[in-house]
């Protein structure tokens, strides 16, 4: 960790207090004691010179505190400082302090790194004072000591360091106290050298920073002492050498922790100024998204930043490649606002096994990068000239032109928006142009300059083709210029350029034509009196406008043969639409015949010239020909025309065939439809075949036939592939009718069920109207459909043309008057609970009770329930009532008795016997006496096996809970008579009751049935749960299904309601009664 700091052992001391704004241009110091203790040549903190210091002894005395003493001075500006103002107090430590208090809320980490003692050795305070009132105060033993913006430390390029202060409120005094701690030990004396304390900044400082500081978080002891974390030589930063650099660094780690170094201004930047930043990365970080992770943060003081930002927003590619290719970058940054520091802070990439880090070069201040004038932007000039360099910079700055990026000349300095002359120049050359302050050494980065420096043409630099043989005097001359030189040309009849030859001069019966596509001089009427003809070529480089010096232009001289034949041409082709469409589409051949007369000859060579290509053919017998030709050069031919030539010896025999493409002809220019029919455009009437439709006149693509029609948009009809120079689109405008959304009074309307309303009674605004049962207007119902309660009806408007609104009124339809509803139209009741017809559940309210389904009688709701059928009628606010009225029967449940089942007489003792009650029930409980339980008898056991002991006194009970039943909780006592039994009945009698039965004649369990009962004689009464008889047999063959069969409660032949009975079986043959319930049910 030697390399860390690189810093000695004279530690420097410097109170930074920031302002909002820096207007101040000298250093003022402090120059008032206004108390001091201890101190030795005071005077020397405020003398102005800061190499000289006023020196605050400590000591920590003999034996028992004898001789022990702290010493302190205070200072006074002359004036009292507003809040964030920025100040300085020079001081020296004696100890070893200052390069750990360095890393901010790092200290003490590096302390341990360093070997430095920060508590209990020499220590200080540092206390900002308004008058009597203290401001702020921070003290060098305390935790994460100088670690806020309001009191850092930071150092010069010398190493020698300081204290950064900024109060949130104003101050006028800094008093500094020298202390030892307890672990020095007596006899020990520290001093604390103190130098002066001043504001503002020092004159010959620029845009040069003073000092620097840096901090972290989440490093740990191991990273800062062996993992290479940490700032190195944090001082090469602020040096001025723009070859040496700090190196922040976090090492390889995979927690999350930054790092960061702060560079500090003695004064604000100005409107106009960049910081510059020199900076270089591993090119491997950076494919890892470094430049994400180093954020750039610019400050004035302690104030919030002003900039705030990542590295790869700063970069531009060139800036990119030079950090990619391992260099170091100069980045420019603009805070957007004065600042006076700027911190550049780098967060671990987390899975990454390399060393994380990047070096920082220099850091400075200068105006932003001068602007280039649009005139001063690729720069050509011809060779023997100079040329005015313009740029523009920021008022009050200057511009300095060199002839290197770095280094190199200063060849002139000018003010904004003055040119820069350059000397005459033969070779391009680039020069640099910065901006600076003209008080300021800093500058800004150079930008280049380019000057393009272009050779004046030559004869030998133009080739000319046309003149090569003699040409038929009915034949147009073309001559056509090339050459090396990227340019235009220009043409003279002499060769010293003084008489131009200008695109559609005549003189005489001579037409001369210029083509701007490629300068080619086209001359038509020349003849053989004349010949030969001479003239002159120049070419104009494009890009400095560099010309042919006059008598160095190039040559073409042309000989003229007359020629007297000719010939007509009889030749109509015919072009329609549908052959325009295969053209494009299909096969772009094309068939021209014809005819022709005159001077010409059988098997005479005919070329017909199509939009510059040519197509040759034969002359037959007849002098008639037929060429195919391509159809698409046809179309796109700009002069409509074909022309043709009849080779008859050196002078070919010319002619033309007219070509008529036709026009693209669309009777309905506009389009009317209804917007509900959705439209799309192939709905568009073209009576054309092959139409492509486009949004706008020249578009590339065709629209998918599919696409929906929009109102008052226009469609363009073309023939697909064919370009728009051939056939001319015809725009269709669309028009939609889409009626308003028709409206109502209310979109909630309440009708009289009892009214049997329809559709027709429907309040709607407007006359002309359709009903839909969809939103989508998919179903149309007639105005005679009934309503039904609680649906929506969906209404359209409709227009004089037919045209519904694709926006639909949506009507929702209440029916007062509705039939009540019920979670049950079977309804039990407990007989013992006294309800009345108000305790039947219905899931409306109002309801009114009658005793038949139509008219009958109204009953008060505070009549008792009975068994049997009641309707209900709803009664809405209205005065409406239910057309139909919901039947509900009532069925009183008497409170079923619990029972117990198992042999009760006759028990053999000593024997084991099983008795059962209802199953399903809560917490069982079992009481036995006389006897002992071998099986059950819990409190989820529905059955007790006794094993009988006792011959007198026995008896089993049951009780249980039953939340269902009229009486929740009930209990039952079975009294059991026991003998001594010589034969033991078991289940070798094969006697089984099935207890549960449904008498609804579905085949399925529909007769009440015991288990071998047709082995005995026997005898069978059944009791309802009041005790009277309803059923019994001799000799029973499990037939009972449930119909009485004697006259009592009920008559012989009723069936049975639902319910539960109880049944008697005698056997006689095994001398014993099978007593129990039986669960009925329909």
């Amino acid at each position: 960790m030697d390399q860390l700091l690189l810093l000695g052992k004279k530690c420097l001391f410097l109170i930074l207090l920031l302002s909002s704004a820096w207007t101040l241009e000298a250093q003022t110091f402090a120059t008032t004691i206004n108390s001091e203790d201890e101190v030795d040549n005071s005077t020397n903190a405020i003398d102005g010179d800061l190499s000289t210091s006023a020196n605050v002894r400590a000591s920590s005395g003999l034996a028992l505190g004898v001789g022990a003493y702290d010493g302190h001075l205070e200072l006074e500006f002359p004036s009292t400082l507003t809040s964030n103002t920025q100040s300085f107090v020079k001081i020296e430590t004696e100890d070893d302090l200052l390069p750990s208090l360095l890393g901010g809320s790092l200290g003490s980490l590096l302390s341990n790194v360093l070997g430095v003692v920060l508590i209990g050795n020499q220590q200080f305070i540092v206390t900002v004072k308004n008058n009597d009132n203290n401001v702020l105060q921070e003290s060098s033993f305390g935790t994460n000591a100088f670690s806020s913006d309001q009191l850092r430390v930071v150092t010069d390029a010398n190493n020698d360091f300081y204290l950064a202060i900024a109060p949130e409120d104003d101050y006028n005094r800094v008093r500094i106290e020298n202390q030892i701690g307890s672990v020095l030990g007596l006899f020990n004396t520290r001093s604390l050298d103190v130098f002066g304390a001043f504001y503002g900044g020092d004159p010959s400082l620029c845009g040069t920073p003073s000092y620097t500081s840096f901090d972290g978080s989440g490093l740990s002891l191991d990273l800062l002492g062996l993992g290479g974390a940490g700032v190195t030589n944090p001082n090469l930063a602020i040096d001025g050498d723009l070859n040496t650099a700090s190196e922040v660094g976090l090492g390889v780690l995979g927690v999350a922790a930054s790092i960061e170094q702060t560079v500090y201004f003695d004064s604000l930047s100005q409107p106009g100024d960049n910081f510059y930043v020199r900076l270089a990365v591993d090119p491997s970080l950076l494919t890892l998204g470094v430049a994400d992770n180093i954020q750039v943060i610019a400050q004035n003081g302690s104030e919030s930043p002003i900039f705030s930002g990542n590295l790869s927003a700063l970069l531009d590619l060139d800036l990119l490649g030079l950090l990619e290719g391992g260099q170091v970058a100069t980045i420019p940054l603009d805070p957007s606002g004065q600042a006076n520091r700027v911190t550049f802070r780098l967060s671990s990439l987390l899975n990454v096994d390399i060393a994380q880090s990047f070096d920082l070069y220099e850091v400075y201040r200068a105006p932003a990068l001068p602007e280039l004038d649009a005139s001063s932007q690729d720069v050509s000039i011809c060779t023997g000239e100079s040329v005015d360099l313009v740029a523009t910079t920021a008022a009050g700055n200057e511009l300095r032109w060199y002839d290197s990026e770095t280094n190199g000349n200063l060849l002139a300095t000018v003010n904004s928006g003055d040119p820069y002359t350059t000397p005459v120049l033969t070779a391009s050359t680039t020069y640099y142009v910065a901006a600076a302050n003209p008080s300021c050494p800093e500058e800004s980065p150079r930008i280049p300059v380019e000057v393009n420096v272009v050779d004046i043409p030559t004869a030998a630099d133009i080739d000319i083709i046309g003149d090569e043989s003699p040409i038929c005097s009915s034949n147009n001359v073309v001559l056509t210029p090339s050459s090396d030189i990227d340019g235009t040309y220009t043409w003279f009849f002499d060769a010293n350029a003084t008489n131009e030859i200008t695109d559609g001069l005549t003189v005489g019966a001579v037409t001369y034509t210029i083509d701007p596509e490629d300068g080619a001089l086209i001359i038509s009427g020349l003849d053989q009196g004349g010949s030969p003809y001479t003239y002159y070529a120049r070419v104009t480089e494009s890009s400095a406008g560099c010309e042919n010096a006059a008598g160095d232009l190039q040559s073409a001289t042309v000989q003229i043969v007359d020629s007297g034949a000719s010939i007509a041409i009889d030749a109509t082709p015919v072009i329609t639409l549908d052959i325009l469409s295969d053209i494009f589409q299909v096969d772009p051949t094309f068939n021209v015949s014809g005819s022709i007369s005159g001077d010409a000859s059988p098997g005479d060579a005919i070329i017909l010239s199509v939009n510059g290509q040519t197509f040759n053919g034969v002359l037959d017998a007849n002098l008639d020909f037929s060429v195919d030709v391509n159809g698409i050069d046809l179309s796109l031919d700009a002069n409509s025309a074909i022309e043709v030539f009849v080779d008859g010896g050196l002078c070919s025999l010319t002619g033309g065939i007219d070509i008529d493409i036709p026009d693209l002809i669309i009777d309905d220019l506009v389009q009317t439809f209804c917007a509900s029919d959705n439209p799309t455009l192939l709905d568009l009437v073209v009576n054309v075949d092959n139409i492509a439709f486009f949004d706008s006149l020249d578009a590339a693509l065709a629209l998918d036939l599919g696409t929906p029609l929009v109102d008052g948009e226009v469609y363009f009809a073309g023939i697909l592939g064919v370009p728009l120079e051939v056939l001319v689109r015809v725009g269709i405008t669309v028009n939609l009718i889409n009626p308003s959304t028709p409206t109502a009074s209310e979109t909630t309307q309440t009708f009289c069920a009892s009214e049997n309303p329809t559709l027709a009674d429907i309040q709607v605004n407007e006359s002309n109207i359709l009903f839909f049962a969809d939103a989508g207007a998919n179903t149309t119902l007639d105005v005679t459909t009934p309503l039904v309660d609680g649906e929506s009806y969906f209404v359209a408007n409709v227009s004089a043309e037919g045209c519904i609104s694709t926006s639909l009124l949506e009507i929702i339809v209440n029916l007062e008057g509705r039939t009540p509803t019920t979670n049950s139209v079977t309804q039990t009741f407990c007989a013992s609970a006294g309800l009345t017809l108000a305790d039947i559940q219905v899931n409306e309210s109002n309801i009114l009770f009658y005793d038949s389904a139509t008219g009958g009688q109204e009953l008060d709701a505070s009549t008792l329930l009975s068994d049997g059928t009641y309707y209900l009628s709803l009664e809405e606010t209205s005065g409406c009532e239910s057309p139909t009225r919901l039947e509900v029967t009532v069925v009183l449940q008497e409170d079923e008795p619990i029972t117990l089942t198992g042999q009760s007489e006759d028990a053999c003792i000593n024997q084991e016997y099983t008795y059962t009650t209802e199953s399903g029930k809560q917490n069982y409980s079992w009481t036995v006496t006389g006897g002992t339980v071998v099986d059950g008898g819990g409190i989820t056991d529905d059955f007790v096996s006794v094993n009988w002991t006792s011959l007198q006194e026995n008896s089993i009970s049951i009780a249980y809970d039953d939340p269902a039943a009229c009486t929740p909780s009930d209990a039952f006592e079975l009294d059991v008579a026991t003998i001594e039994c010589g034969e033991v009945l078991d289940e070798e009698f094969c006697l089984m009751v099935y207890n549960e039965f449904s008498p609804n004649n579905d085949g399925f369990n529909d007769f009440f049935e015991i288990e071998c009962i047709e082995d005995y004689s026997n005898t069978i009464e059944v009791f309802n749960r009041n005790g009277n008889t309803v059923f019994k047999a001799v000799d029973y063959r499990n037939t009972w299904n449930g119909i009485a069969n004697v006259n009592g409660i009920l008559n012989k032949g009723d069936h049975l309601p639902s319910g539960t009975y109880y049944y008697v079986v005698n056997i006689p043959e095994l001398n014993r009664n099978l007593v129990g319930w039986l669960q009925l049910a329909r």
